[in-house]
């Protein structure tokens, strides 16, 4: 006896499943084991939509759009924790040069190119963490002869990593990068700030840059 899906898996009884999607079609088969397949069932359906979509030479928002149909699929057959990886990756940079600043002052990068995941603010500076994770962040300052521009990376406040762009003593526009991977929480915040005296001078123009995403 066929058994509707949602049923079958509460009963964890084997039930005949039949999918039609667009031109393509499926013909039945036995789900025999549905909890050993429930951690797979989005990711076969979003990534054989995006198939679908890409046979059929649908536009860029199509298979988007489509991608977005299959996840509400999954979500309306109870699978809600079984998600794909979250996407939350960003990427900043100064659009004015910055001089003199305080002890601690946030470097603010203010031009945002990348923002997937909607944490990084560039009004404030600040990177509020969506999700737990393992997160890598990276960060570059160009500073000019004779200057310096000394930075932190830093986790609710706490100093994670130091970035040390100093100008003097030599010709041109010496440039560092630091990088930091940090194990962070839901609602942790991270940003860039001087340290000590020596937020001396930043370059605009977008050679500064605030960059992070989740591992």
């Amino acid at each position: 006896m066929e058994l509707p899906l949602r049923e079958a898996l509460r009963r964890k009884e084997p039930t005949v499943l039949k999918f039609t999607m667009k031109h393509h079609h499926c013909d039945q088969f036995m789900w025999p084991h549905p909890d050993a397949l429930i951690t797979r069932i989005c990711y076969l359906v979003t990534s054989f939509a995006l198939l679908v979509a890409g046979s059929a030479h649908e536009t860029p928002q199509q298979v988007v759009t489509r991608y977005n149909n299959y996840k509400a699929i999954c979500s309306g057959m109870g699978f809600e924790n079984v998600r794909c990886k979250d996407l939350i990756v960003f990427q900043s940079s100064l659009t004015k040069a910055l001089q003199n600043l305080k002890n601690q002052e946030t470097v603010i990068f203010d031009k945002v190119s990348l923002n997937e995941g909607n944490a990084y603010d560039n009004i404030s500076g600040i990177f509020t963490a969506p999700l737990d994770g393992i997160y890598s962040f990276t960060w570059t300052i160009l500073t000019a002869s004779g200057k310096y521009f000394v930075t932190e990376l830093v986790l609710n406040g706490q100093r994670v990593a130091y970035n040390h762009a100093d100008g003097r003593g030599h010709d041109g526009f010496p440039m560092t990068t630091s990088h930091a991977k940090i194990k962070i929480k839901k609602g942790d915040k991270v940003w860039i700030r001087a340290t000590g005296n020596y937020g001396q001078y930043a370059h605009g123009g977008h050679y500064c840059y605030f960059s992070g995403e989740k591992l």
